[in-house]
């Protein structure tokens, strides 16, 4: 829609004329060079690639020392600040402020929880004592006559005595156990 916009009401899509003045000499040459490169088969980006040297890591850090480019302006951007991602941040942002202000926070929470006047909450009577309304005081004979039979079951159970082999697969075991049932 922006496009639609901004086209002027009668579009002219020619080639526009050259700027006046003729075109510096280092440049043309140049252009002339990769054009010849390019009608021999001969192009610039498989040169590189194929290039040994420019495999080397450490190169790229060497190019940008020779440019003069610091570690962080290699990110830096044309856009406006408002619009662009930051290349670096507000102190406030890194993990050491977080840190130091997390610490703050919870020293200061930490101390309002101890200065606040504790509230207990009186307690009413139910009109039975404690120890009556314990299942354990209703019938206490019930409850250790189940546990012991729980606690033996295993050693008495029916399923444990048709066994006739222990579960260990040592010979010395089987023996010796067998000895003992006898």
């Amino acid at each position: 829609m922006v496009q639609n916009l901004t086209l002027p009401t009668v579009p002219n899509f020619d080639i526009p004329s050259s700027p006046p003045g003729s075109p510096p000499r280092e440049s043309t040459k140049k252009f002339a060079k990769f054009l010849d490169m390019k009608k021999k088969g001969q192009h610039f980006n498989q040169r590189l690639e194929s290039s040994k040297v420019l495999r080397d890591p450490e190169l790229k850090l060497n190019f940008v020392k020779h440019a003069g480019v610091d570690g962080q302006d290699q990110y830096a951007s044309t856009l406006p600040e408002d619009v662009a991602v930051p290349t670096s941040f507000p102190d406030w942002a890194y993990f050491e402020e977080l840190n130091a202000s997390q610490k703050k926070l919870t020293k200061t929470k930490e101390g309002e929880r101890y200065n606040k006047p504790r509230e207990f909450v009186p307690a009413t009577g139910s009109g039975s004592t404690s120890r009556s309304a314990t299942p354990s005081a209703r019938a206490p004979h019930q409850t250790v006559g189940k546990r012991k039979e729980l606690e033996h079951r295993g050693r008495d159970s029916s399923s444990s005595r048709g066994r006739r082999h222990s579960g260990s697969r040592s010979p010395k075991r089987r023996r010796s156990r067998s000895r003992d049932r006898r």
